[in-house]
């Protein structure tokens, strides 16, 4: 077990390497290596509190065995866990949501939302080629935290069948982030030739009631394409 000095030394390396990711990222609109630093830094900078945590990772005869998978398994989509096992998905959102918990300041927040869209594009990419149980992604989204909130409406977005009304207007609606608001609003500008008439209403009824969406923000410019589309 790494103890004293050394564990402190890695925290320093990691404020550099996290603080020089997350400038790029901002700076360049991302690349791989940026967020590749950034996740890299941040986990060596918060090491001398969470270790120990470093348990949630073990190496079996299967791979890697993470502790998000189980999670997903736990919460009623196994089918969906061995899925995201099989992919890079998996080891992604399990770093994301790492970083998501630990690096709470407010100067990393352009850094961690960039991170949140590109897991959401990895995890429409993994469904557009793979198909998912509509009820189990619909469930993970009902039940689950909001790291795995977000994954699952990018698996909608790769696969539009996995979405539902209800899905789209509870991200919109009561969202657990404002990353899973921007998410639901592109999912709904996405879906809304699928959706029924009352599920529309539903819809432009949240935009106008959401008090999270002013003017000039992404997340209000997607609201008024919705707001812009025919209500039947």
């Amino acid at each position: 077990m790494l103890r004293g000095k050394p564990v402190w030394l890695l925290a320093v390396s990691g404020a550099a390497l996290a603080g020089a990711g997350a400038y790029k990222i901002v700076e360049t609109s991302g690349s791989s290596g940026a967020i590749a630093s950034v996740i890299a830094g941040s986990v060596l900078l918060v090491s001398p509190f969470v270790i120990h945590r470093v348990e949630h990772l073990s190496v079996t005869t299967s791979g890697l065995d993470m502790q998000f998978t189980k999670e997903i398994a736990d919460l009623g989509a196994p089918k969906a866990a061995r899925i995201i096992d099989r992919s890079d998905l998996a080891w992604y959102a399990q770093s994301y949501s790492f970083v998501h918990e630990e690096l709470s300041d407010r100067a990393y927040l352009d850094a961690k939302t960039h991170l949140q869209d590109v897991l959401v594009e990895r995890a429409a990419a993994v469904a557009r080629r793979t198909k998912f149980d509509a009820t189990e992604v619909r469930t993970l989204f009902g039940n689950a935290a909001p790291t795995m909130r977000v994954l699952a409406l990018g698996l909608m977005q790769g696969d539009p069948s996995l979405a539902d009304g209800s899905s789209i207007l509870e991200a919109i609606g009561s969202p657990h982030s404002a990353n899973e608001q921007y998410q639901g609003l592109k999912l709904a500008l996405q879906c809304w030739p699928r959706l029924s008439a009352p599920d529309r209403a539903g819809v432009r009824a949240a935009i106008e009631t959401s008090p999270d969406l002013s003017v000039g923000s992404s997340r209000r410019k997607v609201a008024d394409q919705i707001l812009a589309l025919p209500k039947s």
